[in-house]
């Protein structure tokens, strides 16, 4: 009886000290947490605080309170008057109001006059932003419209973050590979501002070599690369005139060495005439007229 009376005393103690905080009916979620909660709570920390904010700032749209007190666990008591509260992600609301956003990483700064914001049942947004580019940072505003509760406009900033999908290695490749195969990388994604510095095509893989080693999930860049020498000065090479209308092949000799994309002398025997064309491939010359 004693150990009965024991536990039941533990239990009352845990839940006399057990966090309790309220949720309103429709919250908004602007930004990340700061240690606080502007809503009624009680026997809370700033850790439980936050706790509870990173679960929100996952959700967007009428989410079941006994699924938020799940998501919660239990030593945080969330209190509401409905069953179901509305969270409103300024996240969500800015990518559902500009499709031009895409998939581009985003932060906000500046924020709202709170990281949660409550809000009446019929709320209503329209998002306004400058210059509208989303990629770095655009001024952005939010007018909330509600008969219950009149309208107001949030400013804020926010920071995007564009993206280009790259390479990385599957497996370590040695300098001086040339027999470089699609199946050796995997996609990666790397910011929009590196573009340009790294392999985003494998189309054309095999006229390139490793300069240097790489290591197993390394993102690979142009500058890893060198292209192979695809035409020896005094191999006999195909030679192609084409523009816009007409294609014509013949046959010449190399004069010098060269890789794709170089441009090099070639001597057609047939007419004893000198040309200046563009490596395209193994012994593959075109001659743009």
């Amino acid at each position: 009886m004693r150990l009965i009376f024991a536990f039941a005393a533990l239990f009352g103690f845990v839940e006399a000290w057990a966090c309790e905080l309220t949720i309103p009916a429709r919250v908004l979620v602007t930004t990340t947490s700061n240690g606080t909660w502007p809503f009624a709570n009680k026997d809370c920390t700033a850790r439980q605080f936050d706790t509870v904010h990173e679960v929100l700032r996952d959700q967007d749209g009428s989410i079941p309170v006994a699924r938020l007190q799940a998501a919660i666990g239990q030593d945080i008591q969330i209190n509401s008057d409905e069953k179901s509260v509305r969270i409103e992600n300024i996240s969500y609301l800015i990518r559902r109001s500009f499709t031009d956003v895409g998939d581009a990483g985003m932060a906000i700064s500046n924020p709202f006059q709170g990281h949660l914001i409550s809000l009446s049942k019929d709320s209503e947004f329209v998002l306004h932003c400058h210059p509208c580019q989303f990629n770095g940072e655009e001024v952005m505003r939010l007018h909330v419209r509600s008969f219950m509760g009149g309208e107001t406009d949030y400013s804020f900033q926010a920071k995007f973050s564009r993206y280009v999908h790259a390479y990385k290695t599957r497996r370590n490749i040695n300098a001086f590979t040339s027999d470089l195969k699609p199946e050796m990388f995997e996609q990666a994604r790397v910011p929009a501002a590196a573009y340009g510095q790294y392999l985003t095509d494998l189309s054309r893989l095999s006229f390139y070599k490793t300069n240097k080693t790489l290591r197993v999930g390394d993102v690979v860049r142009i500058s890893d690369l060198v292209p192979q020498t695809l035409v020896k000065a005094g191999d006999r090479v195909e030679l192609i005139f084409e523009n816009s209308h007409v294609r014509v092949k013949s046959q010449a000799l190399s004069r010098q060495n060269g890789g794709v994309g170089d441009e090099i002398e070639v001597w057609n025997q047939a007419n004893g005439k000198k040309y200046h064309g563009t490596v395209i491939d193994h012994n593959r010359v075109r001659v743009d007229l």
